[in-house]
């Protein structure tokens, strides 16, 4: 069976195992007294990796799903950077370790760069009072070209920040009128000028497979600047037509949207160009180039998969800050409050604002063990797994390994006496061999829809 075909016959909705139990499965029961624990757990041994979730965008992008915050008023941060130092104090408070080690920092969002240059070093004045910030940390920020000041770029490098992540998407002008995002080729290259003038060498994109408007034409188009520019990392997403869960979405006509047989030849072009020019695949939807970290943490078998995609830092707790940021800390997840106003009132106030979460039992941290490692990994040592958690893997996973016979056909999966491994085209289908392992997954594919396609 031909790619393509393979591309058709699994793709099917499914998770994007960016956490395990999947997000469905969180339940409002867990608390921020069940946060609090977990922050008290910690060992000073132990590193930490900061998210910061800046929701403020200018602009509505019409095919994102993320938790966003549409204004021109730039006078809104002063309230959420309040909020912002306030929850670092009152994690800070229910701490055991004084200054624990950090050794990653992201500021998602929304639109990062919507802040002013002088509150992001506001807020990066208090990290550095609460934590410990390793020298050969990664610093990261997602940034909008279109929005960006150099003003703002000259803050980050100040600031200690080496890596950089651009939203690009699809240079394409017809996909960007379509998704409601004007950011033009020129305006993206004039600011990694900028960006490398200050010093700046380490870059990742995004870039978006299946938008309304695309043709391989131009989806070619875009990949060859996208080569010109030469980042170290790309992300290429499946375009996760969700209406259900974000409505903005029902602002594309089916007939915009990439029939499945094109969206899934846009992915291909991608990825056999990406491999082409240097790139390794990492897992199934990332690239980097071979001297950069997220191609070296392959190498270790320390790469990391969370809500951020694939990262370097496996061994980290995750602390969010901020409206709906998500920690992971002492095996568990906790998710803060969604609501905007809600989260600021209860973070000045001196409270943590976790409104749901999960806290794993002893199978869920087997399975999120395994589910990660395919993963990340794209192979699974059944006697290390079996050590590692007292257990005989093909005792354990029985059922599951019987059902794996389809994908084994299919030549995208090995499985012999010692391990199970995917194929090199079976990389494409981590997500796939994934939901296997993942009782939720089974009961919820009965269900409404939950999830994106796979592909």
């Amino acid at each position: 069976m031909n790619l393509i075909s393979l591309l058709k016959k699994y793709n099917v909705a499914g998770p994007r195992y960016t956490s395990y139990p999947t997000v469905p499965e969180w339940t409002e029961q867990v608390k921020s007294s069940d946060y609090q624990r977990a922050l008290a757990s910690l060992q000073a041994e132990e590193k930490l990796s900061l998210y910061f979730h800046i929701p403020f965008c200018e602009r509505l992008c019409h095919f994102c799903g993320c938790m966003r915050v549409i204004t021109e008023d730039h006078r809104r941060t002063e309230a959420y950077i309040r909020a912002l130092l306030a929850e670092m104090r009152t994690v800070q408070q229910n701490l055991a370790v004084k200054k624990p080690r950090v050794c990653q920092i992201h500021f998602g969002g929304g639109t990062p760069n919507f802040l002013k240059p002088e509150e992001l070093e506001q807020i990066f004045e208090e990290i550095k009072k609460i934590f410990c910030i390793e020298v050969d940390a990664e610093i990261a920020i997602e940034m909008h070209p279109r929005t960006s000041t150099v003003e703002f770029c000259q803050m980050l490098k100040k600031l200690g920040f080496n890596r950089i992540s651009l939203g690009v998407q699809d240079f394409d002008p017809r996909v960007q009128q379509l998704i409601h995002r004007n950011q033009t080729y020129e305006q993206t290259r004039e600011m990694i000028d900028v960006l490398r003038d200050l010093g700046f060498h380490s870059f990742n994109f995004d870039l978006i497979y299946g938008l309304p408007g695309q043709s391989l034409k131009t989806w070619r188009e875009t990949l060859a600047k996208v080569i010109e520019l030469s980042p170290d990392r790309l992300a290429v997403y499946s375009y996760a037509h969700v209406p259900w869960k974000s409505p903005v979405q029902r602002s594309f006509k089916d007939q915009d949207l990439p029939p499945p047989e094109l969206k899934i030849q846009l992915f291909e072009e991608a990825y056999q160009m990406f491999l082409s020019q240097g790139y390794r695949s990492i897992g199934m939807d990332h690239f980097a180039k071979e001297g950069d970290e997220l191609s070296q943490a392959l190498d270790r078998g320390t790469i990391h998969r969370n809500f951020m995609g694939y990262t370097t830092r496996a061994e980290a707790h995750q602390l969010g800050f901020g409206v709906s940021s998500i920690s992971y800390v002492g095996g568990h997840y906790f998710q803060n409050e969604k609501d905007l106003k809600s989260y600021e009132q209860q973070a000045t106030l001196g409270e943590l604002t976790t409104f749901r979460g999960y806290l794993l039992n002893q199978e869920d941290s087997i399975r999120r063990d395994l589910i990660t490692q395919i993963m990340c990994r794209a192979e699974l040592d059944f006697e290390k797994f079996s050590k590692k958690w007292k257990i005989s893997f093909k005792t354990y996973f029985s059922q599951e390994l019987n059902s794996l016979s389809e994908l084994i056909e299919d030549a995208l999966l090995i499985v012999d006496q010692d391990r199970l491994y995917a194929t090199t085209s079976g990389k494409l289908f981590l997500r796939n061999i994934a939901m296997i392992f993942d009782p939720y997954y089974q009961k919820q594919k009965l269900d409404r829809p939950t999830f994106s396609q796979t592909v």
